[in-house]
């Protein structure tokens, strides 16, 4: 079975292993600032359907490959 990124981190501390739990508590934190990154792109991409020029339907399209590669 394989833990999951808080499960890691809490075992490296319990192993007394601070270096490695800070490593993980790290990858916790950028995991979720890409969750917050991709969603200011998600809000990006619902304004510029509403303006619907085509430089804004190119970046859109590209928006939304980035976003559907990622999941």
């Amino acid at each position: 079975m394989q833990l999951t990124t808080d499960e890691q981190e809490r075992a490296a501390y319990a192993d007394g292993n601070t270096a490695l739990a800070t490593a993980w508590g790290r990858i916790i934190d950028l995991e979720q600032e890409r969750l917050l990154l991709r969603q200011c792109i998600r809000d990006a991409a619902d304004m510029i359907d509403e303006e619907k020029t085509d430089e804004h339907v190119e970046w859109h399209a590209g928006a939304a490959k980035l976003l559907d590669g990622d999941e």
